[in-house]
């Protein structure tokens, strides 16, 4: 049987040497990249997503979600709790006619309503326009499989060429204040030719420790080093009518017509008491601290750095996840866990690889220092569908976090899969349920007994 898609994709690393581990954690700025052109190209390969052979003049050529359709493979009178089952999914485009070649991006889930109860499916892709989809029976009674087209494989295209040449679709800005005056201007991570267009720039802002740079047009009246604040730009993608046809929710995230199955089948509490303090800092980026005496916790949060889509937060306030580890002594009564890959989805793959592997470095460094640390790397979730973050997109740089730290003794909290057969919808940022879901599932590694 053909190996899952994001499984397949992990073990084609599997061959390649682990990141040595560093000397020191601080390693010196004019080493900026921490990941060898090898390693970039293996991850590169492993993601390579397969493209149409053609290009469609009309979005009736592309894969529909109402045309398509799946089937129970090999079906059974009676199944047991513990057995896994196969759905065989046939990709046609909205002329009835079967597709030849694979690029669709589906999600499959498991669910009873009823018992609120639901598991994920690995999708494989055969390359020839059919997929089967697998599932583990986890419960008895009746299960019902829910199969979704998030996007089309004309639409994966769009995404991909979008994210690889338009950097910028996201812009951002940067506020430069000396005393009374303040100018605004238009910043991103990469020198980009709309960012190039003006005749003022640039100020580039390089980190002396993760080798991280930040490029803003050139004030006009004010030095580079009168900045302050970072804030939300706005949205600037340039899509063709077909682009944006093939992306619109007409034709993307929607249920495959399909049957329903019948499965016939013959904590300890922590009493938490967290106070969170009043930092007066960005509602939205924080940093955000809260205590509980009685436990002896302190509990700090961050938002990554730049770039981030936040609403207005000084420069001071956003720092890199890299340069938060570094400061760490760690040891056995510290818990690290980050995420970083929302704020990514408009870059190239590239962009989030560098900053993956100076994360990995830091990790590396502190568990050298602090080998009784706990890490752990909460997974990316859906929630959007369009140019900007589309679960496509998301999980393309979940796959390659999940290769990246690979060889380190780190817990992946998995959410994709938590989120993807959730019974709640799809969101970016998932209501309170989810997050229960989430704190148990990490509570489970910090306090196990």
């Amino acid at each position: 049987m053909p190996v899952p898609l994001m499984d397949r994709r992990v073990e084609n690393l599997s061959s390649s040497q682990p990141a040595s581990q560093s000397d020191s954690a601080h390693i010196p700025p004019t080493d900026s990249t921490f990941i060898s052109p090898t390693e970039l190209q293996l991850i590169e390969k492993a993601l390579k997503w397969p493209a149409p052979p053609t290009s469609v003049t009309a979005v009736n050529q592309s894969t529909s979600p109402y045309s398509s359709s799946y089937v129970l493979q090999n079906p059974r009178t009676n199944y047991s709790v513990g057995d896994v089952i196969s759905v065989v999914i046939t990709a046609r485009d909205d002329l009835n006619n079967s597709k030849v070649y694979g690029g669709d991006f589906f999600q499959a889930k498991l669910f009873n309503t009823e018992l609120k109860a639901s598991v994920y499916g690995e999708v494989v892709d055969h390359d020839n326009g059919t997929y089967t989809a697998t599932f583990k029976l986890l419960w008895e009674g009746q299960a019902n499989v829910s199969i979704r087209l998030i996007h089309s494989s004309e639409a994966v295209e769009v995404l991909l060429r979008h994210r690889e040449r338009d950097p910028d679709k996201v812009f951002f800005t940067g506020v430069f204040r000396d005393f009374d005056y303040q100018e605004t201007v238009v910043c991103n991570a990469q020198r980009s030719e709309r960012l190039l267009r003006a005749s003022n720039c640039c100020c580039e802002y390089r980190h002396p420790i993760t080798g991280e740079s930040w490029i803003c047009r050139r004030p006009s009246y004010l030095p580079c080093s009168a900045w302050v604040e970072h804030g939300m730009g706005g949205y600037q993608a340039q899509l063709s009518k077909l682009e944006s046809t093939l992306l619109h929710s007409k034709y993307t995230n929607i249920n495959l017509p399909g049957e329903d199955i019948t499965v016939n089948v013959s904590h300890h509490d922590l009493d938490l008491a967290l106070k969170q303090l009043n930092l007066f800092t960005s509602a939205k980026s924080g940093p955000f601290e809260a205590v509980d005496t009685g436990n002896n916790i302190r509990l700090v949060w961050r938002a990554h750095g730049l770039p981030i889509r936040t609403s207005l937060t000084p420069r001071a306030d956003l720092h890199y996840i890299a340069s938060e580890l570094d400061a760490l002594a760690g040891g056995q009564h510290s818990v690290v866990v980050f995420t970083i890959w929302a704020h990514f989805t408009t870059f190239p793959l590239a962009t989030y690889l560098q900053r993956l592997a100076g994360i990995r470095r830091a990790v590396q460094a502190l568990l050298q220092r602090a080998p009784q640390t706990l890490v752990l790397i909460k997974s990316a979730n859906t929630g959007y569908k369009d140019i900007y973050g589309s679960d496509w997109l998301s999980w393309q740089l979940d796959c390659a976090l999940r290769m990246m730290f690979k060889e380190l003794p780190v817990v992946i909290i998995d959410v994709w899969q938590m989120t993807s057969c959730h019974y709640l919808p799809d969101n970016i940022h998932p209501t309170h349920k989810v997050i229960k879901n989430e704190v148990d599932l990490f509570l489970s590694f910090v306090c196990p007994r």
